[in-house]
């Protein structure tokens, strides 16, 4: 097995915006000019908690995939693909796929908490496409039991999200107490963050915040005492097409 990283929250990029309405800890942070922590077709991923209602004004993307999950609270949203404000409520998430271009806004409403995740696909193909919007509402996810796990899956196999990313599946997991082993492909990538709870992770202590991530292994296992949330972003460790990051 191989251990690519783990980040508490306090060795994250932390960021305060507006004033403070915002703050920001992202496991994976823009690029700037000492490099990236960009790797697989993951660009970017932010946990954004709002303290105040505040609001990104209209801005610009293009070619990237990007998804926001709201997990408290609530936001409204406006692009000039859709040219209409959409509330996002707790449990729903958005996608946008930013094609050839697009613009967009965000109200983010008083004790929200969400990710906002860029993925990187090929650009090749998403920069002739048109900018599409969707939005999927909580009730559109199911989730599975499996004895003590409670799985939701949001991508992939059994998943609602129709994603334009390579191989990609996302899971939300709720562990209840105790030792859970788990199968993996050995040719992806694992990107694990913890939304609640605590667990150990192959002998590593986790707990809420904290990001880890997996490559070349076949198995983890996790032994939780109480409760445990768990994120999950399954990606190619080898992205077949020129990534991002590697145009520049």
């Amino acid at each position: 097995m191989s251990k690519v990283k783990h980040l508490r929250k306090d060795e994250q990029q932390i960021e305060l915006l507006f004033g403070g309405a915002f703050t920001e800890n992202k496991p994976i942070p823009f690029p700037n000019r000492s490099g990236t922590s960009a790797y697989s077709n993951l660009f970017y991923w932010a946990h954004l908690v709002a303290h105040k209602t505040a609001e990104f004004p209209l801005h610009p993307h293009e070619g990237f995939e990007i998804m926001t999950f709201v997990f408290k609270g609530s936001l409204e949203h406006y692009d000039t693909a859709s040219k209409a404000y959409t509330p996002l409520n707790a449990g729903a998430v958005q996608i946008t796929q930013t094609g050839s271009g697009v613009s967009h806004s965000e109200r983010i409403i008083k004790g929200t908490e969400m990710f906002q995740i860029w993925f990187d696909p090929d650009f090749s193909k998403t920069m002739s496409q048109n900018a599409t919007y969707k939005d999927y509402a909580q009730e559109s996810f199911h989730s599975e039991y499996d004895g003590d796990r409670e799985i939701l899956t949001y991508a992939g196999e059994n998943g609602v999200v129709n994603s334009v990313t390579e191989d990609l599946e996302i899971k939300k997991i709720i562990y209840k107490s105790g030792v859970f082993s788990e199968y993996l492909d050995s040719e992806s990538t694992y990107s694990y963050y913890l939304l609640d709870g605590e667990t150990v992770v192959d002998g590593e202590n986790l707990i809420k915040d904290d990001f880890y991530v997996l490559q070349d292994a076949t198995t983890v296992s996790f032994n939780v005492e109480k409760d445990a949330e768990l994120f999950v972003i399954k990606t190619p460790t080898d992205v077949k097409y020129r990534r991002f990051i590697e145009r520049y």
